[in-house]
C-alpha cells in the first residue's frame, strides 16, 4: 500500500487496530484525535511503567495530529488533509459523523475518488446504527 493515505478517525480499539494493520502494509496513516487524545491512551495505569502497550500496539506506524473538529480551524486542516487522503477510516458513529460533515454522502460529494471505510459494531443503518461498540468486538463484528 505503499502510496497509499489514509487519514484515520478513529478512538478506542477498531478503528485504530485498522489503521494498524494498514500501516503494516505501507500506507501512510495519519491518525486524527481531539486535543485531549484518543481515551484508550489514558489507560496506561493499567500497566506497569508509563507505557500502553494495547494503544502502541493499534496505532504502530502512524503519524497523529490533535485538532478540533468542533472548530473552524480544525475542520480547515482535516478538510486539507482530506485533499490529499485516498482513504478516510472511521469508527465515529454516523450521527456524529453527520454532525461534523464528516458523512459518507458529504465526503464522497466532496471527495469523488476518496474510499470512505466504516468499521461500527452497529452497521451504519437501522435502529442500532449510534449505538456506541469501539473495541475488539467492534472490529469483527456486524459493519
Amino acid at each position: 500500500m505503499q502510496g497509499v493515505r489514509v487519514v484515520e478517525l478513529g478512538l478506542w480499539v477498531a478503528g485504530p487496530a485498522c489503521g494498524g494493520i494498514l500501516a503494516d502494509w505501507g500506507a501512510d496513516v495519519i491518525k486524527v484525535e481531539p486535543h485531549e487524545g484518543d481515551p484508550f491512551r489514558g489507560l496506561e495505569w493499567l500497566f506497569a511503567g508509563d507505557s500502553n502497550p494495547p494503544f502502541e500496539l493499534d496505532n504502530r506506524g502512524k503519524r497523529s495530529v490533535a485538532m478540533n473538529l468542533r472548530s473552524s480551524p480544525g475542520m480547515e486542516v482535516m478538510h486539507l488533509l482530506l485533499e490529499t487522503a485516498d482513504v478516510f477510516l472511521t469508527n465515529y458513529r454516523p450521527a456524529g459523523l453527520e454532525r461534523l460533515g464528516l458523512d459518507h454522502q458529504t465526503l464522497c460529494n466532496r471527495y469523488p475518488k476518496l474510499v470512505y471505510a466504516s468499521v461500527t459494531g452497529m452497521s451504519l443503518r437501522g435502529e442500532e446504527a449510534n449505538r456506541q461498540a469501539y473495541d475488539i468486538g467492534a472490529f469483527w463484528s456486524r459493519s
